[in-house]
This record gives structure tokens, sequence and C-alpha cells, in this order.
């Protein structure tokens, strides 16, 4: 085939999601096309993930890689990258340790790159589960669609720099990692480059990955079916963090994308609107007003 692939590993980054872990391991296990190995990363949790992990992990028969960190990191993107490391496949797919994905989700987005040799992430859409796993939205379509681009209301294939441009302006579409899957290579490549301003990012660390990612050229692949169950709750990186900071770096990105795609009305309007939007929704302070691009 065109971009034969032969393996495919993940990696499970935690910190004190002890409670979702045997959910999410279970859903990784029982996988359509199994993983060929799996790293799982615990960032000095203070509750009983790392007991956990250890029991679960022994009902993979691929190899695994586990490893306790001692002090946290406060770095997701780091996370990533030295779970990264440790692997040697194909493709990697980070599965976000308090999230669920359907059986065929990885089969569906394995085939994707088999068919395209210039494949460089394959991701699909995802549907929203609260605290106790309970369905609190079907998929993500009305969140893709809400500044009037239908583009991602079927499966589709899209050029990086272009898609880019389209789908992570003004916002960031891909709205849970745990639902994509890459080329191990490029996102190594994507996260070295970014390696001097990772401390910069908490909240929207995947969103400025996504973007670097794409920069180099290649083909995203996209599939309409909601294989992946993103679990939105209050002690998520997201939910536990001051909304001001996460506005900032929503500005950051902004800010980004301006100096990536160079000034457009149109598209630095929408950037302009979504932040008037979010800071409606969040009732930041007043004073935050006069950010953005």
């Amino acid at each position: 085939m065109d971009g034969a692939v032969t393996t495919v590993g993940v990696l499970v980054p935690n910190y004190n999601y002890a409670e979702y872990l045997p959910e999410r391991l279970a859903s990784i296990r029982m996988q359509d096309r199994p993983v060929d190995s799996v790293v799982f990363l615990d960032d000095a949790s203070t509750d009983r993930s790392w007991d956990i992990a250890q029991v679960a992990l022994q009902d993979f028969t691929c190899p695994v890689i586990a490893h306790a960190g001692i002090i946290n990191s406060g770095n997701i993107l780091r996370q990533w990258q030295l779970g990264l490391e440790q692997m040697d496949t194909d493709l990697a797919w980070i599965a976000e340790a308090d999230d669920r994905a359907t059986p065929s989700l990885l089969a569906s987005l394995v085939a994707r790159f088999e068919g395209d040799s210039k494949a460089i992430l394959a991701f699909c859409d995802s549907s929203a589960i609260g605290a106790q796993g309970e369905a609190t939205a079907a998929n993500s379509q009305a969140y893709y669609a809400a500044h009037g681009d239908n583009g991602l209301a079927q499966d589709g294939v899209f050029d990086a720099a272009k898609f880019a441009e389209r789908f992570l302006c003004p916002r960031n579409l891909l709205v849970s990692a745990s639902a994509t899957l890459w080329r191990r290579s490029v996102l190594i490549a994507a996260l070295a480059r970014l390696k001097p301003e990772m401390p910069e990012w908490l909240c929207a660390g995947d969103w400025r990955t996504y973007v670097e990612a794409c920069e180099p050229g290649g083909m995203v692949h996209f599939v309409a079916a909601p294989l992946n169950e993103h679990r939105r709750h209050s002690a998520s990186v997201t939910g536990s963090t001051p909304r001001s900071r996460h506005f900032a770096e929503v500005v950051a990105m902004h800010f980004t994308l301006r100096r990536r795609f160079g000034p457009q009305p149109e598209r630095d309007a929408a950037m302009r609107r979504h932040l008037v939007e979010l800071r409606q929704a969040w009732a930041l302070m007043p004073q935050l007003d006069g950010a953005g691009p």
C-alpha cells in the first residue's frame, strides 16, 4: 500500500486520574486494531493512580513501559516528548488518561495512514462525557460549525497548511488530543521545535503543537464518526486552570496564528469575535477587553 504502516504505540500520560484509569486502559486494550506497545507515564500523582495502573497494565500482551515521576512536571508537552522518546513505532496515539475510546477508533485512523504516505495526523470526531461517564453531547459538530464552516461535517482530507489556517484559527477544532493519531516522527519534530516555549503552554499546548506540526506540510485526515469519548470535568487541566490563564493562552495563540498566516481582515475579525465570546462565557474582567491581535 501507498503508506503502509506496521506499528502503533499508545502513550497514556496521567496525573491524579486513578478513578478513570481502569476504563481508559480497558478501552485501549479492547481496540479492534491492537496497539503494539504501551507507554504509561504518571506525573507524580498523589492519588492511587500508580497502584491501579500497575494492575491494569498486566492485562496487555504487548510490550509495556511504565514510569512513575517523583516530581510533577507541570507540563503536558514535556510528558508527550518523554513518552514518544520511549517508543519506536511508526504511529503514536496519545490517549489522555481521563478519556475513553470506542473499539473501532484505532482501526479507523490507522487506515488513513495506510492509504497515504503524506498523512501527518488523522483524527475523529468526539462525543462528550461527564465525570461519571454520563453522555453530555453526541458529537462536536455544533462546536465545529459555530463560526459558519461545515467542513468537518463529513470525512475529509486536507492539505496540512490549509487545514491549520481553516480549522485551527480562530479556535482549535481538534477538541481532544485523544482523538488524534500521529505519525510519530512528525510529532517528535514539532515538539523539538517547541521545546523553548513549552513552559508557556498549560492549556493550549495541544493547539500550539497542531499548528507547528502542520507547518512543514503533509496531509490531515478526518473521520466524522465520534469514535473518541472526551471527558469534561472540573478536575481536568482545563477545568482546574483559572479562566484568566486559559484566556491569556488563547490570546497568545492568536498572536502566533497571525504571525504564521499574516494579517487578514476577515480572519482577524473572527479572532476578535472569539475572544469576545470567551470573555462573556467565562465572565472575565473588563480590563481584558483590549486583548487580542
